[in-house]
């Protein structure tokens, strides 16, 4: 039985984005053992040349910041480690407001105390986080000293991943006993079992429900938009003209004006009814 996989969720002002990025990098020997996660949302989709919007005025690519929102709430909602980007940005987030919220929460529900997500804050420069926020409660990483008084961010960097690595390896070997009671509860254990099942932490059941699979972008090339409305100006210029030579070819049904249509030769032709022929009609009704 492999391990479970630990879910880390970095939570940064919009404005912190590159040292969430910075982090990540130096989690990434980890990969195998931890998800490391954060707001790094796709770019919009691309406008559809002109020749396109012309053909397709009511085609709406799909937005893949849509879908990636819903991946991120699942990614929020499953991590066991959140780690908490503190900076005077963040203190005016109110992303990171909601992430304090959604990680005290489950904090609060967890069946299991040794379970309860982590809340770890890492001080990325001076603020009033400790006199202000609801993560003052909570023991940072490297005693608190923000990233930027280190005297080089790699030193900062290190000492950062090492205690997190640590924290990681804990939380992995509880989240382990907890799958294997999970999974061998006895009979008298069942309903215990069933009873924490909706407020027990992911414990690796559904590992793709956290990939973002973005849909693939729609460009067609503008030459080949330019060619089809060509194409459909000259076929409907030649319903109009069906004699001309240059658009005759389109029409199926296209003939000279003076051409006639050629009677079929009958063995015995018509003849005219005699002058004594009395015609007679139906009644009318």
């Amino acid at each position: 039985m492999s391990s479970v996989k630990v879910n880390v969720f970095i939570s940064h002002a919009p404005e912190d984005k590159h040292a969430a990025d910075l982090l990540q990098e130096w989690l990434y020997p980890m990969r195998d053992e931890v998800n490391v996660w954060h707001y790094a949302p796709p770019r919009p989709p691309e406008v559809l040349p002109l020749s396109w919007r012309i053909l397709l005025p009511w085609y709406r690519p799909v937005d893949p910041r849509v879908l990636y929102a819903e991946t991120m709430q699942i990614r929020r909602n499953n991590a066991h480690i959140y780690v908490f980007l503190t900076s005077n940005n963040a203190l005016k987030s109110s992303r990171v407001e909601e992430d304090i919220t959604r990680a005290l929460t489950r904090r609060i529900d967890c069946a299991w105390d040794e379970l309860a997500p982590m809340i770890i804050p890492v001080a990325l420069s001076p603020s009033s986080w400790k006199e202000t926020s609801r993560l003052s409660k909570f023991e940072p990483l490297v005693g608190g000293v923000p990233i930027q008084k280190f005297s080089s961010t790699e030193d900062a960097y290190i000492k950062v991943t090492n205690q997190l690595a640590a924290l990681i390896k804990v939380m992995q070997v509880r989240l382990n006993e907890a799958r294997f009671y999970h999974d061998h509860a006895s009979e008298t254990e069942l309903g215990l079992r069933q009873a924490a099942q909706t407020s027990l932490p992911y414990l690796g059941d559904n590992p793709g429900q956290f990939e973002f699979n973005p849909p693939a972008p729609f460009r067609p090339a503008d030459w080949m938009g330019w060619s089809l409305i060509a194409l459909i100006f000259a076929i409907s210029a030649g319903s109009f003209r069906k004699n001309h030579p240059s658009v005759s070819s389109l029409h199926l049904k296209a003939r000279p004006a003076d051409e006639r249509q050629t009677e079929y030769p009958r063995r015995v032709p018509m003849a005219p009814p005699p002058d004594t022929a009395v015609m007679v009609f139906p009644p009318v009704e």
